[in-house]
């Protein structure tokens, strides 16, 4: 990972994808000072989510920063194991969407936790991360099929251009000037798989959904409770059929008139030019609290 004195390094997509499972397992095994060899120095890090007990959404910086963040987790919550869902690498930037197993000192109870992590790579170091973290809807099934890490080191190819893909999951997510359910029927399969990241006991959209009836449905609960405003993409990336991106979003719960502003993130899968897959990260806390 050394960059030589000024020599540029640049890594391919497949040493990306091969560093972050690395990265990962060095995080859930504790190994602070290797997690350490993969970062800058001055690396900033963006908590999009509450840590439950511990923390809510905040910007940590630098590598001593992220170490204490990691601590400071890990004295509440000891990481068990995990597994890789999804790799994107777009450039000089990359998605991974994981689970882990944590366990709560306190009470030993174990908690499955549903995480994505966005980054930025300069150099041959990640000098910049989002991480989205939220709690395993029980109302999911455990059960769904997780994809072999060697499919995803071996993207497959995109029946639509990158710049439609990008088009049609820009309009997706985004709602400002009104929801078109019959786009929306047209673009996705009639079967595809919606996933609200999150516990159900907090907002009752979370989990996951079949069906672009059912779908619908959920967009239209979620715009009954909330009200959004300022919508922004923060980034977007695309690799073979998928696409990763960040958007900030400003709430009003419309029953108590109280305001928010979270990051969320969207993973969307595309097949035969359909959507068959939406997964969305939001941070349930914080908009619970805006209702309670």
């Amino acid at each position: 990972m050394d960059g030589g004195g000024n020599r540029t390094v640049r890594l391919t997509a497949a040493v990306k994808r091969r560093l972050i499972a690395e990265m990962l397992d060095c995080r859930m095994r504790r190994q602070y000072d290797r997690f350490e060899t993969y970062v800058d120095p001055h690396v900033v890090v963006n908590c999009n989510a509450w840590r439950e007990g511990i923390i809510g959404p905040d910007i940590w910086s630098g590598a001593p920063a992220v170490r204490d963040l990691f601590r400071r987790t890990d004295e509440n919550y000891f990481p068990l194991d995990h597994e890789i869902l999804d790799i994107l690498v777009d450039d000089d930037r990359a998605a991974v969407r994981w689970r882990g197993n944590w366990r709560r000192h306190a009470t030993s109870k174990i908690y499955p936790i549903d995480a994505a992590h966005f980054l930025r790579w300069d150099n041959g170091l990640v000098v910049e991360m989002h991480e989205f973290f939220d709690a395993q809807c029980k109302a999911a099934s455990p059960y769904v099929a997780v994809p072999s890490l060697e499919s995803l080191l071996e993207p497959s190819a995109p029946e639509l251009s990158r710049k439609e893909m990008e088009r049609r999951s820009r309009r997706l997510v985004d709602h400002d000037d009104g929801l078109n359910p019959d786009l929306l029927r047209q673009w996705c399969s009639p079967n595809i798989v919606c996933e609200f990241v999150g516990d159900r006991a907090r907002l009752p959209y979370a989990g996951r959904h079949v069906g672009v009836e059912a779908m619908l449905g959920v967009i239209r609960a979620i715009s009954v409770d909330f009200e959004q405003r300022n919508f922004a993409v923060s980034e977007m990336m695309i690799e073979d059929q998928r696409v990763a991106g960040r958007r900030r979003v400003q709430w009003r719960h419309r029953g108590t008139g109280r305001t928010g502003v979270s990051e969320l993130a969207d993973f969307v899968r595309f097949e035969k030019g359909l959507i068959v897959e939406l997964i969305e990260f939001r941070d349930t806390v914080s908009l619970a609290l805006m209702s309670d």
